[in-house]
């Protein structure tokens, strides 16, 4: 359902990169927000998933050879993306979540930092088949709106 093999699918990203603490197993795709009342660790904030306060979404470990598939150990690093108008990106859907056509508007929900049909703000670029529900996990081609 996810467009091509990677979360970031924009050619030239205009947001900003960056990198944490894996505060808790994150799985690229996910909202990311900074873990309250924990110190950085070497600098870096401790992330867990999470769209109160959100910061970014995760990207694969590229350095270390990882996919869109492999996830983050807590105390991993977490390198993550946060997405400007305009951008296009593989997002992960909460379970359960209803059909979702071309052009439909959601966004990121919940402490499990996973997008669902409840939310604004991105714009969904792929029609997952009429009556299907994305399991869990499923990542879903969107993009900010402007």
């Amino acid at each position: 359902m996810a467009k091509g093999r990677d979360i970031l699918l924009t050619v030239e990203p205009r947001g900003f990169f960056g990198e944490g603490i894996a505060g808790e197993i994150i799985t690229p795709g996910t909202v990311l927000a900074i873990k309250a009342a924990t110190a950085p660790v070497g600098g870096r904030h401790t992330l867990n998933a999470d769209t109160t306060g959100a910061i970014g979404v995760a990207l694969p470990d590229y350095l270390q050879g990882k996919l869109v598939t492999d996830t983050i150990p807590v105390g991993g690093r977490v390198q993550y993306y946060v997405p400007q108008a305009g951008d296009e990106f593989n997002a992960l859907f909460v379970a359960s979540d209803g059909a979702q056509a071309i052009g439909d508007e959601v966004g990121p929900v919940g402490a499990a930092g996973q997008f669902a049909t409840a939310g604004t703000g991105y714009i969904v670029m792929e029609a997952l088949t009429v009556g299907a529900s994305p399991a869990a996990g499923t990542l879903v081609w969107v993009k900010k709106k402007l």
